[in-house]
């Protein structure tokens, strides 16, 4: 689909801005004779497509952003990351602001930017974790995550691992346990984690 349709006469902006051709169809030259060159000026989109526009309800929602710092290297664009070698286990918790929290209206997804240590020595394959929110396990098994590229600086290939929140609360707590088989100082990153909340 084309962004609009030809003007139905012909001008052109030479080197004095105020200098138009005269319009080539007769009406055009008619309109032309009776405006003046402000015809042309007011008119230049006249035969435009009209834009197609909703004004839907706005939905309110809230985002609590948690930013991951534990190590001060890979992360991108803030240089920090929280790491957590094979076998490690971690915890964070997001608080929902009172005035927000209404049991049964709320419904929420966990973002976790991550991102596996930049040494190849040990297959993707082998990298795994649990991760519970609230005491539920939302995930276990491998990550679909890569090595960390380039090699020791902030990394470029992070991905946003996404989960429903099965049981929201007011203070909910999050769970990471790399559970990985490779050597024990496999890590996996964790560079920013979000969580957000939408009315039902």
């Amino acid at each position: 689909m084309i962004p609009y349709v030809s003007a139905p006469y012909e001008y052109y902006h030479a080197y004095d801005p105020g200098q138009f051709q005269m319009p080539a169809t007769h009406e055009m030259q008619e309109m032309y004779q009776m405006y003046g060159q402000n015809f042309i000026l007011n008119n230049v989109d006249a035969s435009q497509l009209q834009p197609i526009l909703t004004d839907n309800p706005s939905i309110s929602t809230l985002v609590l952003f948690k930013e991951l710092s534990g190590f001060p290297n890979y992360g991108n664009p803030s240089g920090n990351a929280d790491i957590l070698y094979r076998g490690n286990r971690g915890e964070w918790t997001f608080e929902v602001p009172a005035f927000f929290f209404i049991p049964g209206l709320l419904r929420a997804q966990l973002y976790i930017r991550a991102v596996l240590d930049d040494r190849a020595a040990t297959p993707v394959a082998q990298y795994s974790a649990t991760i519970t929110i609230n005491g539920r396990v939302v995930h276990r098994g491998p990550v679909p995550l890569e090595h960390g590229r380039p090699f020791g600086q902030p990394f470029v290939n992070w991905r946003t691992l996404i989960f429903d929140v099965p049981d929201i609360r007011r203070v909910n707590r999050i769970v990471i346990t790399n559970t990985s088989t490779g050597l024990p100082d496999d890590w996996i990153g964790l560079d920013w984690m979000e969580m957000r909340f939408f009315r039902r």
